[in-house]
């Protein structure tokens, strides 16, 4: 454990780090610390959730907290005429912060059974953040960046269901006589008994992307009244064009797939196009592409709890690729606006 003075000095330290403010002197001395027990680790992941929400805020002051929680309360108020319980719960709080990372809210109750109220719980992620919660059937979810995932406050009959907007990691408990659904805009369908897998299903993308890590899993396709069945296998990635309605299997790098949960941006090879779509997500912001070659481009690195400027600094020295915040007059653009060229 870390006590008094030296204590508050290195978490001062620890936080500079994540907000790349440290020397590389420092980042060594950092991160030989984080490796050197398993509390250090959990602690740097504490200051490090801390860092990021504070530069998210940074960018995100639009985000009208007051309005958003008297929305909650109106629908709340509304419920009670009909004499239906809504419950509001879980306000995760980050500190150092003037808005709410995460809203768990408790939404339409849709059953009753034996005078037992069940009820439809909704998780989101505002942008920039992640969040991990457990499901009522004991399954892990990890909830990427401006998502949300819908699910019965208890999972009843031989089905256990749940609706993705957005990316989540799912490592689901098995239950041999209850299949575990994964929703995506009523277009496709992931089943499986007990396996782990990462969907990612953002509706701006029109794309549903399975990856599979472990266990298997059998995607349902529902176009209009057909409904067509594909098996996968761990180490493969499929990707549903929900325009074209096609879906094409590849061997997927799981480690790349997945690396986000973890609060890593792992890059292989892959297209810059592709890297600003993913930092876009991660951070919040709206890249626009001055250079339409620098599209072509590839890079691979490796970001580990990097803050945005850090990482921009680094394609900016290996590639002379350029960056520039823009001031943007207009109050509904949620996000910052970066040009690069």
């Amino acid at each position: 454990m870390i006590n008094g003075k030296k204590k508050k000095m290195e978490e001062l330290l620890i936080i500079r780090y994540y907000k790349g403010e440290t020397s590389k002197e420092e980042d060594i001395q950092v991160e030989e610390w984080i490796k050197g027990s398993e509390e250090n680790s959990k602690i740097a992941k504490q200051l490090r959730d801390i860092s990021l929400a504070t530069d998210v805020a940074e960018i995100s002051l639009k985000l009208d907290v007051k309005k958003a929680l008297e929305s909650i309360h109106l629908k709340m108020k509304r419920k009670r005429t009909h004499k239906i319980q809504i419950l509001f719960r879980n306000i995760q709080r980050a500190t150092a912060i003037l808005f709410i990372p995460l809203l768990v809210s408790w939404a339409v109750l849709y059953h009753i059974r034996d005078t037992q109220i069940i009820s439809i719980i909704e998780v989101k992620t505002n942008p920039g953040m992640t969040t991990s919660f457990v499901l009522p059937d004991s399954t892990m979810v990890v909830l990427n960046s401006s998502s949300s995932l819908r699910y019965p406050s208890k999972f009843l009959g031989n089905k256990r269901e749940v609706e993705l907007t957005g990316e989540a990691f799912f490592s689901v408990k098995k239950d041999a006589k209850r299949k575990f659904a994964v929703k995506a805009f009523n277009k496709l369908e992931i089943v499986a008994y007990g396996t782990e897998f990462n969907v990612e299903a953002y509706s701006q993308d029109k794309l549903i992307q399975t990856t599979l890590v472990s266990g298997k899993v059998g995607l349902i396709i529902m176009n209009n009244k057909d409904r067509n069945n594909l098996m996968m296998y761990p180490g493969q990635k499929a990707i549903y064009d929900i325009k074209r309605k096609k879906i094409a299997v590849e061997e997927a790098n799981i480690e790349v797939e997945t690396s986000w949960k973890d609060g890593r941006l792992i890059f292989r090879d892959t297209p810059f196009e592709d890297i600003l779509k993913s930092l876009s997500k991660r951070y919040n912001v709206r890249f626009v592409v001055k250079n339409e070659t620098l599209k072509r481009n590839s890079f691979t690195g490796t970001f580990v709890h990097q803050r945005l400027e850090r990482i921009l600094e680094r394609f900016r020295i290996s590639s002379n690729i350029k960056f520039r915040f823009i001031e943007n007059g207009n109050l509904d653009e949620e996000k910052q606006i970066i040009e690069v060229y």
